[in-house]
């Protein structure tokens, strides 16, 4: 999940301890994982690319012609989230779908506070720069909401519209974890236990971690997905990339807070997309702390993976959003 969390000093020690003893009990049971790399992840009819960003090379697929879209994926998935949309908004735009660094095939921050929102923010512009994009649409679920928000506040004369699906503003993600004792579990595992020993804990089980994480989606992630992710996310380093992204956020995520109090709200149109069964509508209430003018909708029977659980539903409504904010 995305955003604001409390400081690791203050996370539950007993809780971090009962995780970590959960995920030993079931690293027993898995099976060795398979190294064999996975190709490149794109969409029938895109190109992939890379964009140096400072060093980091990004790796997104370019597709269609027309006003551009740009999407950024959460965690833990890659550009690979939006393989069920990707092809028909390309039909009448030039799609960008990014893999943040740490992900899918991007390179890796120079350092763990590379992976803080604001610095994200500055990879995206790099490959949206290099691309010649222009002004355009931006979407973003999950972690990708996040640094769709940070880039929205950062840049905010790049954006034509900003779409956030399942991910509340930064401040209020604290909220959320603490009203819902035991749904974050990996946000806990992640800011828990020191000396990185999540990724110990992890490294050569990604099936056990990943494959729980996946099996919430309640089989809207099929097992050729679920088994590609699991593969890339098996590779040496990307682990490490996915949780430091929760480590760094009481950091990075304040950076974010101070950018909405100096520059006031978002004046760009925002539409909220919520899960009936996970944020629902209350993602557009919380959103309109940072945005003057923002749209709800709300995803019929979905819980968090709104992109794999209602693919047809999530594309009329963005759809529609830009269609009427044109």
């Amino acid at each position: 999940m995305p955003k604001q969390f409390t400081p690791s000093g203050n996370r539950v020690a007993a809780l971090a301890a009962l995780l970590v003893a959960a995920l030993l009990a079931a690293v027993s049971c898995s099976s060795a994982r398979d190294d064999s790399a996975p190709k490149p992840v794109s969409f029938p009819g895109f190109q992939d690319g890379i964009v140096d960003a400072d060093g980091i090379s990004m790796h997104y697929v370019k597709g269609g012609q027309g006003p551009a879209i740009v999407l950024l994926h959460g965690w833990p998935e890659d550009l690979r989230a939006f393989q069920k949309i990707a092809p028909d908004l390309a039909e009448d735009h030039t799609v960008v779908a990014i893999d943040l660094p740490g992900f899918g095939d991007s390179g890796f921050a120079k350092s763990d506070e590379g992976y803080q929102a604001l610095a994200v923010a500055a990879d995206i512009h790099a490959v949206t720069q290099g691309l010649k994009l222009g002004r355009f649409d931006l979407i973003g679920h999950d972690w990708g909401g996040a640094i769709a928000l940070a880039y929205a506040v950062e840049y905010r004369s790049d954006l034509e519209h900003l779409t956030i699906l399942e991910a509340p503003p930064p401040a209020d993600y604290l909220t959320l974890v603490q009203s819902k004792p035991g749904t974050f579990w990996w946000d806990w595992l992640a800011n828990g236990p020191k000396d990185e020993l999540a990724e110990q804990l992890i490294d050569g089980k990604e099936s056990v971690f990943y494959g729980a994480i996946y099996r919430e989606a309640d089989g809207a992630i099929d097992k050729a997905e679920s088994d590609g992710l699991i593969a890339a996310f098996g590779k040496p380093g990307h682990t490490h990339a996915g949780l430091e992204y929760f480590r760094q956020q009481d950091t990075g995520e304040k950076a974010v807070e101070a950018l909405i109090t100096t520059g006031g709200k978002l004046t760009v149109p925002v539409l909220g997309i919520g899960g009936e069964h996970s944020m629902g509508a209350s993602i557009g209430s919380l959103t309109t702390r940072v945005a003057e003018h923002v749209t709800t909708d709300v995803v019929p029977g979905a819980n968090h993976w709104v992109l794999e659980e209602n693919p047809t539903y999530v594309l009329k409504s963005v759809r529609n959003f830009l269609t009427s904010n044109r």
